[in-house]
């Protein structure tokens, strides 16, 4: 589901959305939205979503604007970050994840980036975006350890439980169906979560 943005803010402190999703099930525990960025600088060899490794422009957006957005999104848990790599765009996503999570919903981030690499890091903006994070999935895409799973693309990924919000019991409960479409209104099909094969020409993959 395509959501076109428009605004007159400086692009420098925006998001710079590639897709968005009101509702899945598969991008993380529960009923979720799901916020796709634009740009990934790790460009994992057999990536579902080689379009989103560009750092093109896509739909700039403010933070407060998509916030309101999901919040008005009824009978979801809360919102997932994925891409391309929001690590990329972790500070606009970080003051995104406070705006939920103080309504009292959860944030899941997924990354390419290695666990470690994270979790060390003294980067301020990658900090912030941790410390609004509930669920953190992390690791490069590896095509040879692919798995079906819930969270990991590939068995080498690690899923990290960062708050109280979401448990590993209630991650377990959710595993089950890898994949989902999502048929518009104008009749675009969006295919996301971790399907067996690549997408048809009239699928767009937004894992």
């Amino acid at each position: 589901m395509r959501w076109r943005f428009s605004t007159r803010r400086g692009e420098g402190d925006m998001i710079n959305c590639a897709g968005f999703l009101e509702r899945s099930a598969v991008n993380g525990p529960g009923r979720r939205a799901v916020v796709w960025v634009q740009g990934c600088p790790l460009r994992c060899p057999g990536c579902f979503n080689r379009d989103l490794w560009s750092f093109r422009k896509a739909n700039f957006v403010h933070e407060e604007m998509l916030a309101e957005r999901i919040l008005s999104i009824p009978g979801i848990e809360g919102v997932s970050f994925s891409g391309g790599e929001p690590f990329c765009q972790a500070a606009p996503l970080a003051t995104l994840g406070k705006i939920i999570r103080d309504a009292g919903r959860s944030v899941v981030t997924f990354s390419g980036y290695p666990i470690e690499n994270l979790l060390r890091s003294r980067r301020q903006d990658w900090r912030a975006l941790l410390q609004e994070t509930d669920l953190l999935v992390a690791g490069p895409y590896l095509q040879e350890l692919r798995m079906e799973s819930s969270l990991c693309a590939s068995s080498n990924q690690v899923a990290a439980f960062l708050s109280g919000r979401i448990t590993p019991y209630q991650e377990e409960a959710d595993k089950g169906e890898s994949v989902e479409f999502t048929i518009c209104r104008d009749g675009e099909i969006t295919t996301t979560g971790f399907p067996k094969r690549a997408p048809l020409p009239f699928e767009r993959g937004c894992t």
